[in-house]
């Protein structure tokens, strides 16, 4: 059984720390708790925000954490209204949506501060509080690892932990897989216990595990690999325990980026300029000595190769824009927004369809120029309506039409004027295509889906064509050409009964084909006439008939109303007279006109 440790923090000295440690330890207070936060550098002007929540909804959890432990003075109070300022002027720029706005400081609200604090937020539309001295010390009881890894042993503690557990891993006599594993397990639970901000996973892996030992997911900071002396591995991951871990918690070590072809070359190049991502990236290790798990435990000669995954760091708010043009626009939700080292930045957005991706890509020299790629993709299986947006916009990008972006209560971003030109796709045929299935979508009860480009047929195409053409004109006939109909008699019933040429014709279901999927739209009758019959099969009783030639030689198709003999009819064969329809308007059908029948 795992050893759990207690260890006792004596009660926090609010009013003798330094402000920078007083604002560390509530800020990790409020991660641990809500371990989604983020938090705003000031480097990129914090807009009164320290720390921020983003709801389901879309709207914000606002924390300002104030490091002030007495009774607040003038300036102090000052301090607190320009912040709660920047926040409302950020508000009115931006549209940013705030539900909840905390003050955070190890402070007891007097009568008077409380007044005060009513009196700065009665008129705000979200909701206020002031989160004072009772639920901090709450708070440092409930997680005294926060300050003892902070301010007291703890992250000593941690590296005595760290240091155990790379000893346990290299026992060479202990051939006991279930045994090791407990030990290891039991040294993870007590780190874990003593490290606020880091949890630990341990593997043991098979030498005859070939597979890669590390996999990136959610909160992965870092794997280690311990080689054992029977060619078996065992592997650490180190998992962070909230998302800012890694802000107040630094893991740093120095490497060399070691690109071994010219596509990781170019990615580095983007990394070093605009802060983008890298994955399953070559580098060397220049140093150990920051690194839990390596510290004082491994020679640098005996690290050989290292793979890294650089996420992109994501900076300020998310920033949503709207890509319009004089008759397209979409939305844009942040899934990027990174600077690089060398001075340049891009942001990344998609649409609510998540079809289309657009990048900005700044430049950040002397004569700054913005760039501007865009891509749809994974359109299968998304609402129709929602894909067509996205492939309007595609479509005018693509034809060099002017665009412009702005946030979302109108406010110009910028002017789009130098869009890329090479390789784009033509999104025209495309374009058509979702514009029909738009259309088939309004008059269906099914919700209808984009398929996938392989699944789009042009005989479905042509058939879907026809189908919107019929629910739109319901009191006409509308005329096609066709290439004849098969068909098979019921046992008894013999072809020889019916002269040609000939008048067939019935009621059918009305469908859709929007790739693989059948959408019902509801049933038509059909007239044709026909000049005559091949026999396919006179065992089987299968036949097709053939059309007539010239303006007689084509279907006529109109919606009918679904009533009982609409469907008792359904998919039956009739014949009659040869119908001129260039001189006769089509008669309804009739069950007196039954001559012959399947």
């Amino acid at each position: 059984m795992a050893r759990s440790e207690v260890f006792v923090v004596d009660p926090i000295p609010w009013g003798n720390l330094s402000g920078e440690d007083m604002e560390t330890l509530l800020a990790v207070f409020i991660c641990k708790q809500r371990p989604e936060a983020n938090r705003v550098r000031p480097s990129s002007g914090d807009n009164g925000i320290d720390l921020q929540v983003k709801n389901g909804d879309g709207t914000y959890d606002v924390y300002q954490v104030k490091k002030f432990a007495h009774t607040l003075k003038t300036s102090q109070k000052s301090q607190i209204k320009k912040s709660l300022k920047s926040l409302n002027d950020y508000i009115r720029e931006t549209g940013y949506k705030v539900a909840n706005w905390y003050l955070v400081l190890p402070l007891d609200p007097t009568p008077q501060n409380l007044k005060w604090f009513k009196e700065i937020t009665k008129e705000l539309p979200y909701n206020c509080d002031w989160v004072g001295l009772p639920n901090i010390q709450a708070w440092a009881t409930d997680m005294p690892e926060v300050y003892d890894y902070f301010l007291g042993n703890g992250i000593r503690e941690v590296e005595r932990l760290v240091h155990t557990f790379i000893e346990a891993a290299r026992v060479d006599d202990l051939h006991d897989d279930k045994a090791l594993l407990s030990k290891l397990h039991s040294i993870c639970d007590m780190l874990e216990n003593r490290d606020p901000n880091y949890a630990y996973t341990v593997n043991i892996a098979s030498k005859f595990d070939e597979h890669s030992y590390f996999i990136t997911r959610p909160n992965l900071v870092f794997s280690f690999l311990e080689k054992r002396p029977d060619g078996s591995s065992i592997t650490v991951d180190v998992i962070a325990k909230y998302k800012e871990a890694t802000s107040f918690a630094k893991i740093t070590f120095p490497v060399q980026f070691v690109p071994q072809n010219q596509e990781q070359r170019e990615q580095l190049e983007s990394f070093k300029k605009y802060g983008t991502s890298l994955a399953d990236f070559p580098v060397r290790l220049a140093d150990t000595g920051n690194i839990p798990f390596l510290k004082d435990t491994l020679p640098d000669a005996q690290i050989q190769s290292c793979r890294a995954f650089i996420l992109p760091q994501n900076e300020g708010n998310d920033l949503e824009l709207i890509l319009a043009s004089s008759s397209a626009s979409v939305s844009l939700k942040q899934v990027e927004r990174t600077h690089g080292i060398e001075g340049g930045a891009q942001w990344t957005g998609e649409d609510e369809s998540e079809c289309l991706r657009v990048q900005l890509i700044f430049d950040g020299d002397a004569t700054t120029t913005v760039k501007m790629n865009f891509t749809i993709k994974n359109i299968g299986g998304k609402p129709v309506d929602k894909v067509k947006d996205a492939i309007t916009v595609c479509q005018e990008l693509s034809q060099g039409s002017e665009f412009n972006l702005h946030s979302p209560d109108g406010e110009a971003f910028l002017s789009i004027d130098n869009l890329p030109t090479n390789n784009l796709p033509d999104f025209a045929q495309l374009q058509e295509i979702a514009q029909l299935y738009s259309d088939l979508q309004r008059r269906s009860s099914s919700e209808i889906l984009f398929p996938e480009f392989k699944e789009i047929r042009d005989f479905d195409i042509q058939n879907d064509i026809i189908a919107l053409a019929l629910l739109e004109h319901k009191n006409a006939y509308i005329f096609h050409k066709w290439d004849g109909l098969s068909f098979t008699l019921n046992p008894g019933m013999s072809i020889r009964k019916v002269s040609f040429p000939s008048c067939i014709h019935g009621v059918s279901r009305l469908n859709a084909y929007v790739g693989r999927r059948k959408v019902f739209l509801g049933y038509y009758q059909w007239y044709a006439n026909v000049s005559g019959c091949k026999t396919i099969s006179e065992k089987t009783g299968e036949y097709r008939l053939l059309p007539m030639d010239g303006v007689n030689g084509v279907v006529a198709k109109k919606i009918v109303t679904a009533t009982a003999k609409v469907r008792k009819y359904e998919s039956q064969v009739f014949f009659g007279d040869v119908i001129d329809f260039s001189h006769i308007t089509l008669i309804p059908l009739d069950e007196s006109d039954h001559r012959d029948g399947k």
